[in-house]
């Protein structure tokens, strides 16, 4: 052990969070990564942990020796501290930086803190730390659910490219999410019968309208450099199966696992997928996404439209929201556009993917570009040329009053 003096500045700085243990008694930590971007991996010098729980969800316990939270995810783990006090030991929230465009020196990635045995005691040398991978995929719920049966399955393939309004947008099949010009909670309660047509909410909400009760499974497959944290709003979701993009449905399944856990937010490392099923028995509007808040803002979001039907029935808008929309000028019934039926005309539309290939606005700009060349080097030939015919040679006196010598010099005509 070294002195926790030789510490300061490394453990938690100034001012240490310390965590007591007492030696023997078991602990449940609850962590809850809330970043608006970074993974965490947590982990604590010297111990091991125990996951009993993540996104609300009781598990069987799983003996782990770091637990990897991307944001949004919640994760309880038991501790059960060491039998002796002859030393503390440090707990670490370790940030992952793969997915940062810089790296401000100033930017501890690595906090701190302290389990402390015994006040004043020396520190077990830190990077004692088990690295091995936290799979939540082989976590099982402590209430025990067989895989749900697919009745609809969605494919949504997640790209982030520079799009036509020249910004970098996140996608689901190369469709950037724009909020319509009515909420989709009120096109689906103001639309009949075509509230179960999914054109109605407009093309930039991609929405999905799911049949009361059906199963229905997402297979997202992850095509973007990055890791990104995926959730879903109203529901828990089964995680069926893992793999390297893209997802092959005629691929022969893997062995169904008895009990597969669920939780509300999956995290998809880049160029691989995953499969997701939960049943459509929440009806209501709600939001699949990824959760890191710049790819929320970027468009990498979708609608799901649960049950308008049963919806219409059920639900009730306070009029305080009502009479808040009205002031701020949004519209309150009809479709993405405010009107009647599948007249979408003034809904928003776009951004798109830049066209690919030999598109008529291409072969004009090339054109464009050629002619504007040739006009180039015909001003330059003309301008040589005409300053040549400009200039001619005159004798030059090597001083008053002398002949003229044989050098000359150029005098612009007049």
């Amino acid at each position: 052990p070294v002195p926790r003096s030789a510490l300061v500045g490394n453990v938690g700085g100034r001012n240490t969070k310390t965590l007591a243990f007492s030696p023997g008694k078991t602990y449940r930590l609850r962590l809850i990564n809330m970043s608006a971007l970074a993974m965490f991996h947590f982990s604590i010098d010297g111990h091991t942990m125990r996951v009993i729980e993540v996104d609300g969800i009781d598990t069987e316990p799983m003996e782990v020796g770091n637990v990897r939270l991307a944001a949004a995810q919640r994760v309880s783990v038991l501790v059960t501290a060491l039998d002796s006090a002859d030393a503390n030991y440090v707990f670490h929230a370790d940030m992952d930086t793969d997915m940062f465009d810089n790296t401000p020196p100033e930017l501890n990635y690595n906090s701190t803190g302290l389990i402390e045995y015994r006040a004043g005691a020396d520190v077990h040398p830190t990077g004692d730390v088990d690295w091995s991978p936290f799979n939540d995929i082989e976590l099982v719920p402590l209430v025990k659910a067989p895989a749900l049966r697919a009745d609809v399955s969605h494919t949504l393939d997640v790209h982030f490219g520079q799009y036509t309004d020249t910004f970098n947008h996140g996608t689901f099949n190369n469709i950037s999410y724009v909020a319509p010009r009515v909420p989709v909670m009120f096109t689906a309660l103001s639309m009949g019968a075509d509230a179960m047509n999914p054109a109605v909410y407009g093309r930039q909400t991609n929405a999905r309208v799911l049949e009361h009760m059906s199963v229905v499974e997402l297979v997202v497959n992850n095509y973007d450099a990055g890791n990104h944290p995926f959730h879903l709003h109203g529901h828990t979701f089964q995680i069926i199966e893992r793999g390297s993009v893209p997802h092959d449905p005629s691929a022969p399944a893997p062995a169904p696992v008895d009990s597969p856990i669920h939780r509300d937010t999956v995290m998809i490392p880049s160029e691989e997928y995953v499969v997701l099923r939960f049943r459509a028995d929440n009806p209501g509007v709600w939001l699949f996404h990824c959760h890191i808040e710049w790819h929320i803002e970027s468009g990498l979001n979708m609608a799901l439209i649960e049950a308008p039907d049963v919806m219409q029935q059920r639900i009730h808008v306070p009029q305080q929201i009502v009479d808040h929309c009205r002031a701020a000028g949004i519209p309150t019934e009809g479709n993405a556009a405010g009107r009647a039926g599948l007249d979408l005309t003034g809904a928003p539309v776009g951004p798109h993917p830049y066209p690919m290939g030999w598109t008529a606005k291409a072969k004009g700009a090339m054109a464009g570009c050629i002619l504007a060349a040739l006009v180039g080097l015909v001003a330059i030939v003309w301008y040589g040329w005409s300053s040549k015919r400009s200039y001619r040679p005159v004798p030059t006196a090597d001083k008053a009053g002398d002949p003229p010598s044989d050098e000359t010099s150029l005098e612009a005509k007049p």
